[in-house]
Formats: C-alpha cells, structure tokens, sequence
C-alpha cells in the first residue's frame, strides 16, 4: 500500500505538468509530409566511345532510373548520311542495365561521319539520352595527286568515252584540286556530238572501306558534264601508290558513261619527259568515220621536240594496217599538275595526218595519253586514249625480244560497231635467233570474237623480225593455231618494247590479207616470273560485253587450300549503266599449269552472265588477266565476252582483310 501511494502522485504529478504546458489535455500526433515523386532520368553507363572505325563495331548500355515499370530502353540512329544509312543497332530493345551493339554502315559518303545513338526510356521516350560518335574510314591509306586513265562507252553516243586526269586527295577524304581531259557525247553541242574538254576539278570526296573498295566524287564547273559537272567512280585500293578504277553514276552524278582503268601516284617531281616512249591508243577516226588503233614508239631526243631515232608508228583503221610510218612533232613544258601537250605529225597515214594528246605524267616512265584534238569547230579529228611507256637507259638499244609473256588486250570485232567486243589473253615464249628475228613457242590464247561469234582457244605458234632495228619494235605473226578455229586465225602482233623490266604495248588486228574475221586490238604484254602461284588478296577490274558495255571493280581472296580451291569477295559494277554496289562473288579453279594458265569459275549476280568459265594467266604471284571462255560453249553459250585484270592488294589496316 504505501508503495501505491507514492506512484500515484508521481503520475498524477506528470499529467499535471502535461497539461500545462498549454495543450490540449490529450495527445496529438503529426505525421511528415510524403516524399516528393521519384524522376524518371536515363544514362549512360558506361559513357560510349567518341570514335570508331568503319570495321569496328561497339557495346553500349544505358540504365533507366526510377522506372517502377522496369519497361527497359528504346536505342535508334541519327545521322546526316545522303543515302539515310547510318549503321544498324541490335537488339532496338534492352533492359535497363543490358547491353546492345551498335555496327557502322559499310559506305560513307566520305571519310568521316558523326553518327548519334539514342537511348530512351521505354515507358516515356521523351526521356532520352544521346551519345555523338564519329565514323573514319580509310581515307588516310590515300593521299597526294594521283593520276586516273579511263575508257569506255557513252550511253548517248555508243563507244568511244575516254578520261584522264589528276585529282589531288587529301589524306581526309577530301579532293581539294585537280584537272582532266575527256572525250565524250556532248548533248547540247550541235544537237549532239563528239567532243573533247579540259576541265579544272574544284573540289569532291572519296571514301576507301575496310575491305578496300571506296569511291570518288570529281566535281567540276562544266555542267556539259551530267548536266551538273559530277562525275563518279569505285575503286578498289592496291596500295598507297595504285588503285583500280570504274566510272558509273551514282548518287548526283549523271554522266550516262561507262568506263575502266587505273590510278597511279604521281611522283612528286617529274622532269619533263626525255628519250625513247613505246606508246598505244585506241578509239575512233572521225575523219573516216571507223575505230582505230595506234601504236609506235617516239624519241624526245632534245627539249620539246619528237624527232629522234626510232621514232616510227603504225596504225589500223578499220582492219586495214598502215606500218612502219615516220613520226615527228613537239610537246609543251608540264604544267602544274603534270599535264604535257603532244602535238604529232604521221605523213604516211591515209587518214588524219597530225594528232594532238595530252598526255598526264605520272613519273619519268609512265604517261597516260588521251586525244585532245576532237574540236567540233574544226571539224574533229578523233577520239582515242591510251598510255606510254618510257624506254629509259634502253632507249635505242633493244636488238633481242625474248622470254616468258603473257598479254591482255582489248578492242573491236569489226563486225560491230561497239567497243569491247574483242577480248583476248595469252602466254607465249619468245626465242630470239639472234639476228633480230625468232620464234613464238610454248603458246595458248583465249581470243574472242562477239559479233562474229567465234572463239579461238588453243596453242599457237608464230614468227617474229624487226628486233633488230634496236628501237624495240618487233612485228609477229600467230600462225597454226590448234584446234584450227573455224574461218582462219592468222594475228599481226606488233610489240612495243620498253626495257627495264616493263611491260611492253601492242597493236594487234587480223593480217591484211585474212578476209574474216576482221579486228583491231591494244593492249600489254608483261613479261611472266615465277613462281606462278596464286592465292591471297586481290583487287580487280573488268569489261564485259553482252551488247552493252558493263565495267567494274572489286576484292576477291583466292584460297588454294580449300576443296576444291575457292574465290570468294565482292564487286561494284556499272552494268547498263546503272550502278550496282556490294554484289557478292564467289567461284572456283583449278591449280594452274607450268606455264601459269588455269580454268576457273566466277559467280556473282552483278555479272552479265552468271556462272561463267573463265581461263586465268598468271603473270606472277602478285598479278594476271583473266578472260570468260564460254561465249560459244555448246551447252550453254553466254554471248558474253569479259576480260578482266587481278592484281595484290594490301590491306587497309592490320585486321583488315
């Protein structure tokens, strides 16, 4: 009891004080106020790569934060590519934390691009994040001026379209200058005609891709040229110093031609060229109306002035041969971008009796040649285009024509009166009697006649003379050609020597005295080294043929160790005059013979006919020709004549293939 006592006062005590400290006389609880709402945010994380490669290809992550949904991220491209291609982006959907991978497109437009990914919260997109990355091709692989040679065909004015020029690349993409000669239909002139302009080049772009093929703009202030002075080409990169090359229109580009050729580094001083030059043209004589080809070789034996001994050249117009004619004339100092102006004399000739070339040097030996003389208000003279050789320190002296040769040519049946549709491939040995005359032996040819359809494959053998004269010019006869090709196949080859250990040209066309079939014909003849192997990285350039012109470029990889040994790659074709990139090809062949020639297969649907049978001649492990040998085949006849040439490539970069 006295226990109770005391707690009840002490409690009593504690209400009392309660209460006077002003309350209410009961309790009286506060809650806090609630949280403000949590913001839906989304990063990065980690933070992307600011730059890539076109090869490569990226992770990204992104993590969407106060999301009770866990809806996951929304990813999409951005980018000011012309052609809307900005790459791929997969998976377009990923939970918050995971991961997608973003792969560049496999063109640019030029050598970079600034792509943006975008990340967004799937429950509300307008909650986003986006990351700029910058795309980089190869373009640093070529810089400096390069020297482009091409012909082909004019959609306007059948055969006859030749270009050559100087573009100066950047190293970024960019080409900042430039100029070029051409020869093409010219719609406006005269309600159309032939004609030949020079241009200066203002400005452009290339971009060169991880696999080696690229394209180039050329923009000019000559809207005569597809009607706003763009001209386009693909490529295919060997090296740093030579690419191949196909024109075809593609993106504002709309010249309506169709070509092939090269492009060479031009050497950074050239001195004006001096002595000896073996040199082959071919297109057409406006004059008479007919294709031509021209070959010879030219002595520049002082300053300016083609004079010197050795100076002789030889035509075919329109089957028929005009030889061993005196040449003479001039040519102009180099200007600027290497570019010389060649005015010849050829009295002999029945026709046109003085020509006028530009020609664009692209060192001391080599100088790509296009007829620059076709002035409508003169009356034109013609349309060919071709290259020279210089002879060097053999200037004068080549008395023998021996060894192991493997040519490539290219011209017309005379039967049509379209380009391209004669092709033809060849090995042979020269052995040289030593008194300037010899023997063809050890020879096969793959030679074809479209418009008359014939096919000539077989071994040969033949004569030569002339070698003795020491200018390097040496005249061959294939004769006893077997199996013995329906209506006779006797060729007159005339061979322009260079020494040194180039290539030689040539002039080819039907003797005079065979009446069917007719043709005429230039090309290079390389002399052939071992080991005659074949296997690796190559780039590629050809023409096709099917009453249409068709060119193009391309990579291919030989395997030699596969069953049975494969081709594999991809190729851009302009194939009736329209532009067709990214077309896989594929193939076989068999393991070549002791003097380099061996069947294959190609595969592609960018190709006129698709599989076709193909001979390849090896010139040595780095390059050689190869010709479509089915235009006739009983079984199933392509009609079709191709010819094409393969040649080492190095890859852009280490992992680049």
């Amino acid at each position: 009891m006295p226990r109770r006592r005391i707690l009840f006062p002490l409690l009593a005590a504690m209400i009392s004080a309660l209460a006077g400290c002003g309350g209410p006389s009961t309790f009286n609880v506060l809650n806090p106020p609630p949280p403000p709402p949590s913001t839906l945010a989304i990063a990065f994380q980690p933070s992307p790569v600011g730059a890539l490669l076109i090869n490569a290809a990226t992770t990204l992550t992104a993590v969407v934060s106060n999301d009770s949904s866990n809806a996951g991220v929304e990813w999409s491209l951005t980018c000011q590519n012309p052609s809307g291609n900005c790459g791929s982006i997969s998976p377009l959907h990923t939970a918050s934390g995971s991961p997608t991978t973003y792969t560049p497109p496999s063109t640019l437009s030029g050598n970079s691009q600034t792509v943006n990914i975008v990340a967004s919260a799937s429950v509300n997109q307008a909650v986003n994040v986006d990351a700029p990355i910058t795309i980089t091709a190869f373009g640093s692989d070529l810089k400096g001026s390069y020297v482009l040679e091409a012909q082909g065909a004019d959609v306007n004015g059948g055969p006859n379209y030749q270009f050559a020029g100087v573009i100066v690349l950047d190293g970024n993409g960019g080409v900042s200058s430039g100029e070029q000669t051409i020869n093409f239909f010219d719609l406006n002139l005269n309600g159309g005609s032939f004609v030949s302009k020079s241009d200066a080049i203002t400005g452009g772009s290339y971009f060169l891709g991880a696999d080696g093929r690229g394209t180039i703009t050329i923009k000019t202030n000559d809207n005569d040229i597809g009607g706003n002075g763009v001209e386009t080409f693909s490529l295919v990169f060997l090296s740093a110093a030579q690419a191949l090359i196909a024109q075809m229109d593609f993106a504002s580009a709309a010249t309506g031609v169709t070509a092939s050729g090269t492009m060479n580094l031009q050497a950074s001083t050239i001195p004006a060229p001096t002595g000896g030059y073996a040199f082959a043209v071919s297109g057409s004589d406006f004059a008479s109306g007919s294709p031509t080809g021209i070959g010879g070789i030219l002595n520049i034996d002082s300053p300016n002035n083609i004079s010197g001994k050795g100076s002789i050249t030889d035509q075919n117009l329109a089957g028929i041969a005009t030889t061993n004619q005196k040449l003479s004339g001039t040519l102009s100092n180099p200007d600027s971008f290497g570019a010389v102006t060649l005015n010849l004399t050829v009295p002999g000739f029945t026709s046109t009796t003085a020509f006028q070339f530009t020609g664009y040097l692209v060192d001391q030996t080599h100088i790509d040649l296009i007829e620059s003389d076709n002035n409508p208000s003169a009356g034109g003279i013609g349309s060919t285009a071709g290259i020279a050789i210089g002879q060097g320190s053999s200037t004068g002296t080549l008395t023998s024509f021996s060894g192991s040769y493997v040519f490539g040519i290219l011209g017309q049946d005379l039967s049509s009166s379209f380009p391209a549709t004669l092709t033809s491939a060849g090995v042979f040995t020269a052995v040289d009697n030593g008194n300037g005359t010899g023997n063809l032996t050890n020879a096969f040819t793959d030679t074809f006649l479209q418009a008359a359809d014939a096919q000539i494959s077989g071994v040969f053998s033949g004569t030569y003379s002339d070698a003795a004269k020491g200018i390097g010019r040496v005249r061959s006869f294939f004769d006893n050609v077997l199996p013995h090709p329906a209506g006779g196949f006797h060729a007159n080859f005339i061979f322009y020597q260079t020494g040194n250990g180039n290539p030689a040209l040539v002039l080819a066309s039907a003797n005079n005295d065979q009446a069917s079939p007719l043709f005429l014909a230039t090309g290079i003849v390389y002399p052939q080294s071992g080991p005659l192997t074949f296997g690796g990285d190559y780039g590629l350039n050809f023409t096709e043929q099917n009453g249409n012109e068709s060119d193009g470029t391309g990579q291919m990889t030989a395997n030699p160790a596969s069953t049975p040994p494969s081709l594999s790659g991809a190729v851009d074709i302009n194939s009736n005059f329209a532009a067709a990139f990214d077309n896989p090809l594929s193939g076989t062949f068999n393991s070549p013979s002791s003097n380099g020639l061996f069947p294959g297969v190609l595969t592609g649907q960018a190709f006129d006919f698709s599989p076709f049978a193909a001979d390849f001649y090896i010139i040595d492990p780095g390059h050689g020709f190869f010709v479509e040998t089915d235009l006739v085949n009983p079984n199933d006849p392509s009609g079709v004549v191709t010819l094409g040439y393969y040649a080492a490539r190095t890859p852009v970069c280490a992992s680049c293939q």
